[in-house]
């Protein structure tokens, strides 16, 4: 009888015991995929009772948690509005999150890896859990400043530091006011999310980052990198011929200003980059070829995410796929042509040019972009910091040399004098570009990116702006990115 009893009651005990390692496998060790899986929306409300962190810039509050007295404890708003939209996104009972709110949700509900422990006690013994805050690298004057000087017209402005890569200004146009998709009436939030979506100017999407656009002429600066570190001189002459006759076909390239460029009957590949001579680097792409030119695009970061960003990102290609992908570079002369200068089948996003325009300012440095500084807890102790190291150097000092002396000559003798800082003389450089969109009746899109001291900016207008079809990218985004630079001298 004894021994009957003993042994149910061992088998009592190992049952009891796996169960306690079952229970506590499933709550610490596969607690954050049953979190993260899309059928849990019980986990999500759950989240409403949580003191969700800030997101702050400066002293700016982008983003807070506001008590309330319904089911769901914590309403989240947006003080800034659609000047942050993009960069905060939305944290939404009914669709979840975006922008930083999404991918940052673990920190701001305080779920990080190191807060797990800590967080299993505080459930036990019913303390409110508190979320940490999010510390921005963004300059809200400068932020201001970007939408400002964009106005009214569609198109994307994209600011870093060249040196660590923090991100200084991101803003396009349109934003979206993310405080209605975070409202708790379920019904007006479906409504708005209906007729943002509905929109043909597409508020939704964050025009910096998940935006394709062709770079037009400032894809010549990736191309000179090319030519240099392949050997070119900066001194090597081309024709110069009204229109370039391609060979394969009867196309033909030509000027933006239907003529022969200024220089003569040949010009240097120096002289073209002032003058942005599309004639030019058709020639030196055919020369190059499309593997040399997918090198070096590679190099500036093309073919993937931007690395290290941590808003949502779209890859740039030197051959672009639709949906999003880049394609293997199976261009002939006339597509290797057109490519080179920034057409055919070339797609960016304004952050990758700001990245290019970077790392043409500082030896050729890819630096890894990001919008979190820190985070802190609610006492304030720091419980992660963001500073990525960047890669590279993606091509020899010299070309880096040669190429930042070649963009600060197109902003003093070239095609980027309206954006031109007297001040700054020898230290700015820049590069425009006009982009045909390939629609039949639409204006082009109308680029500058640059660099001055402690900043590199890309700004692209859509369509011309206000300017329409007379737009150029020195007149009509050069000024913008010409503020920015200004402002940060200023500091």
């Amino acid at each position: 009888m004894n021994r009957t009893v003993r042994r149910i009651a061992l088998m009592l005990g190992v049952a009891f015991a796996a169960l306690i390692v079952q229970l506590t496998y499933v709550q610490v060790v596969e607690a954050e995929r049953f979190a993260e899986h899309p059928a849990n929306r019980r986990l999500l409300v759950k989240e409403y009772s949580i003191e969700r962190g800030s997101i702050v810039a400066g002293e700016t509050i982008l983003a807070r948690s506001k008590l309330t007295n319904d089911n769901l404890k914590y309403l989240r708003e947006y003080p800034g509005k659609d000047l942050w939209g993009h960069i905060t996104g939305y944290y939404s009972i009914v669709f979840g999150g975006a922008g930083l709110e999404r991918t940052y949700n673990d920190f701001l509900i305080g779920a990080g890896p190191e807060d797990r422990w800590k967080n299993i006690v505080d459930e036990v013994l019913g303390r409110d859990r508190k979320g940490h805050t999010l510390l921005l690298t963004i300059d809200p004057k400068l932020q201001a400043l970007a939408a400002k000087a964009l106005g009214k017209q569609t198109g994307s402005v994209a600011a870093i530091n060249p040196e660590n890569g923090e991100v200084l200004a991101l803003y396009s146009n349109p934003s979206v006011d993310p405080n209605p998709l975070s409202s708790h009436d379920l019904a007006g939030v479906r409504t708005a999310w209906d007729k943002f979506n509905a929109s043909p100017a597409k508020p939704l999407v964050f025009r910096a980052t998940q935006e394709r656009y062709p770079p037009g002429s400032t894809f010549k600066v990736i191309m000179t990198a090319a030519a240099l570190e392949a050997g070119f001189p900066k001194t090597k002459t081309y024709p110069n011929p009204r229109v370039l006759d391609l060979p394969l076909t009867d196309n033909t390239l030509r000027n933006f200003s239907g003529g022969a460029c200024p220089g003569g009957g040949r010009i240097s590949m120096a002289q073209a980059l002032r003058v942005s001579c599309n004639t030019t680097f058709a020639q030196i792409g055919m020369e190059l070829g499309p593997e040399k030119i997918e090198e070096m695009t590679r190099g500036f970061g093309f073919g993937a995410p931007p690395v290290g960003s941590d808003l949502p990102a779209v890859s740039s290609c030197l051959v672009a796929e639709p949906g999003g992908g880049c394609a293997e570079p199976t261009l002939d002369d006339p597509q290797t042509a057109f490519s080179s200068i920034g057409q055919f089948s070339v797609r960016v996003t304004p952050l990758q040019m700001a990245l290019v325009a970077a790392a043409a300012s500082n030896g050729g440095m890819l630096v890894r972009p990001h919008v979190v500084r820190e985070i802190q807890d609610f006492t304030g102790k720091v419980v992660h910091t963001v500073s990525p190291e960047p890669d590279g150097p993606i091509f020899s000092r010299q070309t880096a040399d040669t190429l930042r002396d070649l963009m600060i000559d197109v902003v003093d003798n070239g095609t980027g004098r309206p954006a031109a800082i007297p001040s700054l003389r020898g230290e700015m450089g820049g590069k425009t570009g006009t982009a045909q969109t390939g629609v039949e009746g639409e204006n082009p899109h109308v680029w500058f990116i640059a660099f001055g001291p402690g900043i590199a900016v890309a700004v692209v207008v859509e369509n011309g702006g206000d300017a329409g079809g007379d737009a150029t990218g020195g007149r009509v985004a050069g000024p913008i990115a010409r503020a920015l630079i200004e402002a940060v001298q200023e500091k």
